[in-house]
């Protein structure tokens, strides 16, 4: 007969504070019975899964190590220790321990799922950023630059004028940061210089000191350079042309037409693409299907979206979380 404070005792009451999700409970039981004998791995692999619940990463990771140490054949703690690592972020280590996991035995499905999200995770962090291009042209009183760029917040670009040098920051879409630092050919007046975030670029306009042509954007200024002669100017229905540092010359309506063409043609992907085909068989649908849509996704707390009227009008729809999730009421 077990005592009251004997470790297996203790873990029996662990067990059943988590079946009754009172998780603080259980993390408190089991560390009471490691205290007492810390030579178990599976004490260590429960209290990891209890504080998972609880959302204390770190220390369910270090528990997780624990048992590994002393059982490194043991699937349930390299799960642990994945699950734990995926939540901190840290997407190599957790895909490592996942497939360690499945090495030893791990179920086999919740594991594929797990090492899915994992290699995921993996492939956005390491997704080879965009490279943005820049160009820049001139008239009398400003060289212009524009940096092609989309999709930019207003917020997340900053640019720093000085006499002789022209500093860009930004965040871009995908998380990256990006910088465009520029030692100015000839002095400009940072007072009267701006820029504009635009949909597609953003256009930085800096005012000249001097009514003259520059012959480049950056670099040491060239002796004798002359002032940009004054032209009458004549009506014509045809947009300016400004002098560049291209030999060829640039449209940049046409440009930016061609940039907006290309967002329009641009096909969805990834959940983007998911949701437009739903919403594509939702309209097409008959009002079965619709009804059965509705019905289906909203009992079962969006996990399950089916057509089949037939089937879905006979019972209320359950909720199926995906593998290694648990599904609970909000006001759990």
């Amino acid at each position: 007969m077990e005592t009251a404070e004997s470790p297996s005792e203790l873990i029996r009451q662990a067990n059943s504070a988590f079946v009754s999700e009172d998780y603080a409970e259980a993390a408190e039981l089991y560390t009471k019975a490691i205290q007492i004998d810390d030579s178990k791995p599976e004490y260590y692999v429960n209290r990891a899964h209890a504080l998972q619940k609880l959302e204390r990463h770190t220390e369910s990771k270090s528990d997780a190590q624990k048992a590994i140490d002393l059982n490194p054949a043991d699937p349930k703690a390299y799960l642990r220790k994945g699950i734990a690592c995926f939540h901190l972020q840290q997407y190599e280590e957790a895909y490592e321990a996942f497939l360690a996991s499945s090495t030893h035995g791990g179920n086999d499905a919740g594991i594929r799922q797990w090492l899915t999200w994992a290699e995921e995770k993996l492939l956005k962090s390491k997704k080879t950023p965009v490279a943005v291009k820049h160009d820049w042209y001139q008239t009398e009183s400003h060289v212009c630059v524009t940096v092609l760029a989309k999709n930019l917040s207003p917020d997340s670009v900053s640019i720093e004028f000085a006499p002789s040098t022209m500093m860009m920051k930004a965040k871009l879409p995908d998380g990256t940061d990006y910088e465009l630092n520029l030692n100015l050919s000839f002095p400009i007046v940072p007072d009267q210089s701006s820029y504009t975030v635009m949909k597609t670029k953003v256009e930085i306009k800096m005012k000249k000191c001097d009514g003259i042509r520059w012959s480049s954007l950056e670099g040491q200024a060239p002796a004798n350079v002359k002032q940009i002669p004054v032209a009458i100017p004549e009506s014509s229905t045809q947009p300016p042309v400004y002098p560049s540092s291209s030999a060829k010359k640039k449209d940049w309506d046409k440009i930016e037409s061609e940039i907006k063409k290309e967002e329009a043609e641009e096909k969805p992907e990834g959940e983007a693409a998911l949701n437009q085909l739903f919403q594509k068989i939702y309209c097409d649908g008959s009002d079965e299907i619709r009804r059965a849509m509705n019905k289906s996704f909203q009992e079962s707390g969006g996990t399950v979206l089916s057509t089949n009227w037939n089937e879905v009008a006979k019972e209320k729809v359950s909720v199926k979380p995906p593998d290694g999730v648990e599904f609970k009421k909000w006001d759990e």
